[in-house]
């Protein structure tokens, strides 16, 4: 017989002793809450149909800062796609932020920007923010500042030249070229794709 419970069974008041003993006799087991991994597959899972009503960065921004349990998390994605439905169109995160913020609270929500994603992608890497955001093209570089900019073109509303000029003075080309070849190599890298999650999780757990 398999029993689950938020709470062990001494704390449990309505159990009577006799069943409070048969089942602390028994083993228990702590079952943690999901990693970032399971609360994304999880969303996609109960997204189902629905998938074009909430993008790919809405799911990700739900999975990294709703971690207590999964009845928090399947509530957050019903706010979410109720309000979708009500209004014919896709929910952005702007207004996920919003839909949630009882949730979240906007004390806790600290945003998010280039000089943040700087500093998280060369601690990630072991490089200073300085080769990050300088112009040297040693090979252990120039792939952490690429995926620099890929991570801040995804999470930040920054045009290219912007992300070009936070990246040594780069212009948008060079910009352009660095975010699409991460972005390519995402898509087959099973190693990359760890690590820019891995970023974003950094990221969004300092929120």
């Amino acid at each position: 017989i398999v029993i689950s419970s938020d709470r062990p069974p001494r704390e449990i008041p309505s159990l009577e002793d006799r069943m409070r003993s048969r089942f602390e006799q028994g083993l228990l087991v702590d079952i943690l809450p999901p990693d970032y991994e399971t609360r994304l597959a999880i969303l996609k899972s109960k997204l189902g149909v629905h998938s074009g009503l909430v993008s790919e960065q809405v799911l990700t921004f739900v999975a990294h800062k709703v971690q207590k349990n999964i009845r928090e998390l399947e509530g957050a994605l019903t706010r979410i796609l109720a309000f979708a439905a009500i209004h014919q169109r896709q929910v952005d995160q702007e207004e996920a932020v919003h839909l949630l913020a009882d949730i979240i609270p906007a004390g806790t929500r600290k945003p998010i920007t280039i000089a943040r994603i700087q500093e998280t992608v060369a601690d990630y890497y072991q490089v200073s923010i300085d080769d990050i955001k300088g112009k040297r093209r040693d090979k252990h570089i120039v792939f952490p500042r690429q995926v620099a900019m890929y991570v801040v073109r995804e999470e930040t509303p920054s045009s290219l030249p912007m992300i070009g000029q936070a990246f040594g003075g780069r212009d948008h080309t060079t910009a352009l070229h660095s975010i699409e070849k991460i972005a390519s190599e995402v898509k087959e890298d099973e190693r990359l794709r760890y690590d820019v999650e891995s970023i974003r999780e950094r990221i969004y757990a300092e929120q």
